[in-house]
């Protein structure tokens, strides 16, 4: 009889791991799940490129063997974060992924191959970053390679200011849920702009007005984040109500008229106008957005224990750029009731997560409600979704220790029963199914619709358990 267990019982039962987490490749057609030790496909679409390749849902995805990328080389697999996990397996346009994957015959190679073409200007904003190249495939390289030398070429042709922008607002029953390309503070939307200048004997400034006079700003060479980086803005342009009205029946789009003005040295002003658009999907889910709060180690902690909690804050995906932040701790409604430490505002969002160490009242067992709170420069105040920690005292410990060994007592005696009843149970699926739903010491018994595996649990156990039947 073969019979692969999927989850264990036992380990870690009554200790803490960092949260599993899900990603999604829409483009090659499945879904796989990081638990930080392993990379499971859980789910593949019908006759896309995943299904294709061969992929199956409960594969293990070990490594990436096509193509070379150092981001993926440096850190195992299943120890990337969801952003980066998801960029590992999505096969670039016009490319193939060469994916090693464990199945019931042993390790075998899955080769997805992209339906999508290479974009006609796949580096609008050049030049990339170090960090930025380290994650191009060697096809992509050389696409950027050549993007270089086309971006030598307009220099000498080109105009010397260049306007960048392209924001989108998502409204869900009739709130704002999420912007691309921008942010938004509870009473302000801000649309993300790029200016990139190219002034052969250096820029004297750059002004920026609005026609409805709400914008007047003048930037110099050291606004920019380096020498020829883009300027990036995020100017406050529309309410919320605007925004929402566009979902109640607005017939006017969102636009805003802004005026531009180059000073090179030596040279006389270049003036431009710009249409800042906004356009706004009512009722889609917004795109899934990055965590802005992790809380690591201790993953829970005892009564009296002194030790800080490990928490990184991504202020550098806040916009716009707040004017505070501060870690808090929450009641039950969502009050905040406590101010436990400030966070440092990073200066751009090329910079990396904020670490702080945070002292938590650990005198009493209970469960700690942690989230960030954001005020910005126009009053408002907004809180992420609370995170918990757990402090438990030593009875909860060894009430727990308990609950596991009573859980292991009646695993055993029902898989004693089991064992006797069958010899194979996936010789005759269905009557091994008929009598597990028949047990009234079992939580539940499923079967896959293809007849490949089938699960039950045991009534007080802490896991269920997974069998394959496939030979």
């Amino acid at each position: 009889m073969f019979l692969a267990s999927l989850l264990s019982v036992f380990a870690g039962a009554w200790m803490f791991a960092a949260a599993p987490f899900t990603v999604t490749m829409k483009s090659a057609g499945y879904s796989a799940r990081s638990d930080g030790k392993t990379v499971t496909v859980t789910q593949v679409a019908p006759k896309s490129v995943a299904a294709e390749a061969g992929l199956k849902k409960g594969m293990k995805v070990t490594s990436i063997f096509l193509p070379y990328r150092a981001f993926t080389q440096v850190v195992p697999l299943a120890q990337l974060g969801a952003t980066d996990l998801q960029d590992a397996l999505t096969p670039q346009p016009a490319e193939v992924l060469g994916l090693l994957v464990e199945t019931a015959k042993g390790a075998e190679q899955a080769i997805l191959k992209s339906r999508e073409p290479v974009p006609d200007n796949p580096f609008p904003v050049i030049p990339l970053t170090l960090a930025q190249q380290q994650r191009l495939t060697p096809m992509q390289l050389s696409h950027y390679q050549v993007r270089l030398m086309q971006a030598a070429r307009e220099q000498q042709e080109g105009p010397p200011l260049k306007f960048e922008q392209e924001t989108t607002a998502y409204v869900m029953k009739g709130k704002l849920a999420g912007v691309e390309g921008g942010g938004a503070t509870p009473l302000k939307l801000h649309p993300s702009i790029a200016l990139k200048t190219d002034c052969r004997s250096g820029m004297e400034k750059l002004e920026l007005s609005s026609t409805a006079k709400d914008l007047n700003l003048t930037l110099r060479p050291e606004d920019a984040r380096h020498p020829g980086a883009p300027f990036e803005l995020a100017p406050a342009l529309w309410t919320v109500p605007q925004v929402l009205e566009q979902c109640d029946g607005a017939t006017k789009p969102l636009e805003h008229s802004l005026h531009v003005r180059l000073t090179c040295k030596g040279k006389p002003p270049v003036e431009q106008d710009a249409t800042v658009k906004l356009a706004v999907r009512c009722d889609v889910p917004a795109p899934v957005t990055r965590w802005l709060m992790f809380l690591g180690q201790p993953w829970e902690f005892m009564e009296g224990d002194k030790t800080p909690l490990e928490v990184d804050v991504a202020t550098q995906t806040l916009i716009p750029r707040p004017a505070e932040v501060a870690i808090v701790e929450l009641d039950a409604d969502g009050k905040v009731t406590r101010h436990l430490s400030p966070v440092p505002i990073a200066k751009s969002t090329h910079d990396s997560s904020t670490k702080v160490q945070v002292a938590l009242d650990t005198t009493a067992a209970r469960t700690v409600r942690l989230a960030v709170e954001v005020r910005y420069a126009d009053g408002s105040t907004r809180l992420t979704e609370p995170q918990t920690r757990e402090i438990v005292s030593q009875a909860q410990l060894e009430a727990r220790r308990r609950e596991v060994i009573e859980a292991r007592a009646k695993l055993d005696a029902f898989e004693k029963r089991f064992d006797a009843k069958f010899n194979d149970p996936c010789d005759d699926l269905p009557a091994t199914m008929k009598w597990l739903k028949d047990q009234p010491d079992l939580e539940f018994a499923s079967a896959a619709e293809n007849g490949h595996s089938f699960s039950y649990k045991v009534k007080g156990a802490l896991a269920p358990l997974v069998f394959t039947c496939d030979r």
